[in-house]
């Protein structure tokens, strides 16, 4: 997969926005709201914190699962 833009308020660590492809559907922020934000200037969402917990890495992983554009990355 090719790399993206990642947002630059992204939290540092192995999940990330593509804040390019992003569509800004909340839907990651339904699956991990402790996890992502939006951010009205670009609008799209970024990971505001990385998973900090099985329950947390379990919601992270499948927002990046139900993503429809695949603009959550993990490295």
């Amino acid at each position: 997969m090719s790399q993206g833009s990642k947002h630059p308020l992204n939290a540092e660590g192995k999940f990330w926005d593509d804040q390019d492809t992003c569509l800004a559907c909340d839907t990651c922020q339904l699956e991990a709201p402790k996890n992502f934000e939006f951010d009205g200037e670009t609008c799209s969402s970024y990971v505001s914190k990385q998973p900090e917990n099985e329950d947390e890495l379990i919601a992270v992983r499948k927002a990046v699962f139900v993503c429809a554009v695949e603009a959550i990355i993990e490295d």
